[in-house]
Order: C-alpha cells, then sequence, then structure tokens
C-alpha cells in the first residue's frame, strides 16, 4: 500500500507540472481573460474519518487530488461580480488504511463558489459528485467495485500572492451506488478536513 500512495504522489506531481506549463502557455497566447477560463490549477490531500456500523475498527481515509477548476462567471450570467463561480475536476486516489488497507479512486464533478472575505481571503463552498471504484469490502456496500462518492462543504481560500493560494476546508462525504450494483446499498457517511496548494490564472 505504501509503493502504491508513493506512486500516486509522483503520478500527481507529474500531471501537475504538465499542466502548468499548458496553462502558463495558454494565458501567454490569449492575453485577456474572458468566457470560461481555466483559473486554477491545485493539489491537495487530509484525513477522512466515519464509523462503520458493523466493523470493530472505523473508517480511516487519507485523500489525494489534483485540483483542475474553471471561472465559469460568463457562462452564469455574473461577470464583473467580486465572487467567482468555479466548474472544477477533481481526479483522486484515496489511501484507505482502516478498517483494512485499501484505496477510492475516481473522478470528482463539481462547483465551487469562491466570495471575498476580506482581502487575500476567500469563503468558499462547493458541492461534486464522483464516479468511484472502492477497493475494499464494507457491510455497507458489499463487495468491492463501482460506486458513487458525492462531497459537499465549505473553507477558506489564502491568496499568498496574485498567482498562488493555499486553501483548506472540511467535506461532508457519502459513498453510494446508487443501486446500480447487485450488493447492499446502505450507504457510508464520513467527514473530511483538506487542505492544499493551488496556482491562480
Amino acid at each position: 500500500m505504501k509503493y502504491l500512495v508513493k506512486i500516486s504522489v509522483v503520478l500527481f506531481l507529474v500531471l501537475f507540472s504538465f499542466a502548468v506549463d499548458d496553462v502558463r502557455a495558454a494565458s501567454l497566447e490569449n492575453g485577456k481573460k474572458s468566457g470560461v477560463c481555466l483559473n486554477e490549477i491545485g493539489i491537495g490531500s487530509g484525513y477522512a474519518w466515519g464509523t462503520l456500523k458493523t466493523e470493530p475498527v472505523n473508517l480511516a481515509v487519507y485523500p489525494a487530488f489534483v485540483r483542475i477548476a474553471f471561472n465559469i462567471n460568463s457562462f452564469a450570467g455574473i461577470d464583473g461580480h467580486q465572487s467567482t463561480l468555479q466548474f472544477a475536476l477533481e481526479p483522486f486516489v484515496n489511501s484507505i488504511s482502516k478498517p483494512e488497507a485499501g484505496i477510492e479512486t475516481g473522478l470528482g464533478i463539481g462547483l465551487r463558489y469562491l466570495v471575498e472575505l476580506s482581502g487575500p481571503v476567500d469563503l468558499f463552498t462547493e458541492a461534486s459528485f464522483a464516479p468511484m471504484y472502492l477497493s475494499i469490502k464494507s457491510t455497507e456496500q458489499g463487495d468491492a467495485g463501482f460506486n458513487f462518492l458525492l462531497q459537499a462543504g465549505a473553507g477558506l481560500q489564502y491568496k499568498v500572492s496574485s498567482r498562488t493560494a493555499l486553501f483548506a476546508g472540511y467535506r461532508f462525504r457519502h459513498i453510494s451506488h446508487a443501486g446500480l450494483a447487485d450488493r447492499p446499498n446502505e450507504g457510508i457517511n464520513s467527514n473530511a478536513i483538506v487542505a492544499g496548494l493551488s496556482l491562480l490564472y
């Protein structure tokens, strides 16, 4: 499992560096931003915990994700506002340590709404869903297999500079296969604290 986590971290860093180069090139070509545009690329991690109904040990997960966000103010009709509405893609490989070693892996698709609080500090709320693979067996979801991860939360973003920001927040998580698989579907609820670093464009 430690080997898998190391490979995942290296993969995230490689993807992150390629994405940064692409965005810098696009920014130089386009000059002024207009319409829907890529405005944030970040990496993050954290800790998630939850209670399983019949397991002697509770759920413990260590999220690891890349965040690719697009400013969609124009699409939403809120150009010129201080707030920002983002459409975000969030590929992830989360390491599970309890009740047994395993992974959650998938692609999060969601929205984040940021409102300026004071100076460099923004408050955000967010929600997403993610088709995912859960590698562990549980009473709630049965054998390992396809599931959905639904998340909703809030947090703060602090702009260290015009191009760099730190973010941290809380997420409520719910895992379910929505009745699409022939196995139990009682759902697994958990809480997460996440934090990360973003490059802004």
